[in-house]
């Protein structure tokens, strides 16, 4: 089963667990997310990455400019560890990883939090690639992809102990959308994948075929 098949047969299963109310709370909430536009009007093709310096778990600084210099960029925007969409799409990046170093290429992951919280989800999830920390989602703010919580949603993740204020070092309650790019050197972005919906994520398969394109664009270019 792919990795998109995998991620809505899960979300199945989940939404068919909750009670009504928080079945329709959260359905709510992806169509509140639908209106604002807030996939769409985020980082996109053709757009260039903004510049980041943030810490992995063990204090590591990584800076977009230094990794942009050794070749093509998979970035990938998780909401946390707590996620289970997020658990599975670590997994399948971390799975994709020897075949995107193959194509010259960096995978790399940003979650909201401290460094402290990034270094317990790597012990967790055992992935090899930089997982880095985005204390008050700033990196994921500039670009364009988080959004305020509803009261609703609010009282969900409450009510499974998840203080996204404290764990996140902000003040207000926000959360990255999932999201993976593909960023030349130049840093302009070459494929974007963005959804309000946790449980929709493109196969790696898709970031593959287009770092080959990128390598044979490049191929043609200097011939």
């Amino acid at each position: 089963m792919s990795l998109s098949q995998t991620l809505l047969e899960l979300s199945r299963r989940h939404l068919a667990e909750l009670p009504p109310n928080e079945r329709a709370d959260f359905e709510d909430e992806l169509d509140r997310l639908r209106m604002m536009r807030v996939a769409e009007e985020g980082l996109g093709v053709g757009d260039p990455l903004p510049d980041f310096s943030l810490e992995d778990g063990a204090g590591r600084v990584w800076n977009s400019g230094d990794l942009l210099d050794r070749g093509p960029l998979v970035l990938a925007l998780f909401r946390g560890g707590w996620c289970p969409y997020c658990e599975l799409t670590m997994r399948a990046l971390e799975d994709a990883r020897p075949a995107i170093g193959a194509l010259g290429a960096t995978a790399v992951g940003v979650m909201p939090g401290a460094r402290d919280t990034v270094a317990s989800t790597v012990a967790k999830r055992g992935v090899r690639f930089p997982l880095l920390a985005d204390p008050a989602n700033a990196f994921a703010r500039m670009c364009g992809l988080t959004y305020e919580l509803s009261p609703a949603h609010i009282r969900i993740h409450r009510t499974r102990g998840r203080d996204f204020p404290t764990m996140h070092h902000e003040p207000i309650w926000r959360l990255p959308l999932p999201a993976v790019f593909v960023v030349e050197p130049n840093a302009r972005v070459a494929f974007a994948f963005s959804d309000v919906d946790p449980s929709r994520w493109p196969d790696p398969d898709a970031l593959l075929a287009s770092l080959e394109d990128l390598r044979n664009a490049h191929a043609l270019s200097n011939r």
